[in-house]
């Protein structure tokens, strides 16, 4: 059965369905996903990539495509249906929701941690969730600004009451400004403006952009970089050490890296900075033993295909089995033994 609704954005009519996918679950092996985006989004790709490596194995994997953003380890804990449709999803063009309890899934890794811990504003622990396998994925942290802004370094934005206007996310963003003595008053004081939007942004409203996704692939998380590294001409900073440790310490998932020169237009220089890497496919504890074998054994025999998606997706041995603690299914643990990547 569709459920077609209609909704209005922009003055444009939008097609909604929510569709009646039959009989689902790991017993006939039909299992739904919470995944992503059929246009790039990275837990979109990694729902393709699950559901084609399944395949032969004979299971037919349902893809969620708008169980993403945060509502992934929750459903697939809770065993709930997918959330309704929103206008974020039909921005991207998400516009068909599935009528089934989800049973797996992916999301960050260090989304993962924090649902499982439920630590950064999770309303509770998400104990039942099983790790299956953590694919590598790189971003970085990066702050630059407008070249015609003059700012080589946050501290002349106080010592100047520069009125900045900034992009990009908040994740490292306020403990930068606080680093440097800076509040969101004392920029709006100046005339500047915290929370430029995208739209602004890329009419070259902003003198400043920050965040932790950076990135030259043109998934809908990172492409602002690449589209405005190639639109602007931007000066790329490097923070403190002892103001990486600390933004490090907020994120489980942050590590000390260089960005190379040319990684976007403009870094022409190598940059100390902080990194984060791993997308994370997961399950309930209650998901059965051979269907976890059998998922974590599909993701190794199909590895060499991660090379052909957008995102620079690797499979490392010796990470694959492991999430910050997140225990990892028995049914993956077994193949990782078999197999030698586990060898205690």
């Amino acid at each position: 059965m569709i459920c077609l609704t209609i909704s209005h954005q922009n003055d444009q009519i939008l097609a909604q369905e929510t569709l009646d996918v039959g009989e689902t679950g790991w017993k006939v092996k039909r299992p739904v996903m919470a995944s992503a985006c059929d246009a790039g989004c990275p837990w979109g790709e990694l729902g393709d990539f699950v559901k084609e490596s399944m395949k032969p194995l004979g299971y037919s994997v349902i893809l969620c495509r708008n169980c993403n953003r945060s509502y992934g380890p929750r459903l697939v804990s809770e065993k709930d249906y997918p959330p309704p449709l929103d206008e974020e999803n039909l921005k991207i063009g998400t516009n068909v929701r599935v009528d089934a309890r989800v049973d797996f899934g992916v999301t960050s890794s260090a989304m993962l941690y924090n649902s499982y811990n439920g630590t950064s504003g999770n309303a509770k622990p998400f104990n039942n969730l099983r790790l299956i396998a953590k694919i590598e994925d790189p971003y970085y942290l990066l702050l630059a600004a407008r070249k015609e802004s003059g700012i080589t370094n946050i501290a002349q934005i106080r010592q100047k009451q520069i009125p900045v206007r900034i992009y990009g996310s908040d994740r490292g963003m306020s403990t930068v400004l606080n680093y440097y003595g800076i509040t969101q008053a004392d920029i709006e004081s100046w005339g500047g403006k915290m929370s430029v939007s995208l739209e602004e942004a890329l009419k070259g409203n902003f003198d400043l952009i920050m965040g932790f996704l950076a990135s030259p692939s043109l998934n809908p998380e990172s492409s602002f970089w690449t589209t405005l590294s190639e639109k602007f001409d931007l000066y790329f900073m490097e923070l403190p050490e002892d103001l990486l440790n600390q933004i490090a310490k907020q994120n489980v998932d942050a590590e000390h890296v260089v960005a190379h020169n040319c990684l976007l237009r403009g870094l022409d220089r190598q940059i100390k900075t902080l990194g984060r890497s791993g997308e994370s496919i997961f399950a309930r504890e209650d998901t059965p033993d051979q269907a976890a074998y059998d998922l974590a054994k599909a993701i190794y025999e199909n590895r060499s295909s991660l090379k052909w998606y957008i995102r620079v997706y690797f499979y490392d041995s010796n990470t694959v089995w492991q999430n910050f603690g997140v225990p990892l299914h028995p049914g993956a643990e077994r193949f990782y033994r078999e197999i030698g990547f586990i060898k205690d």
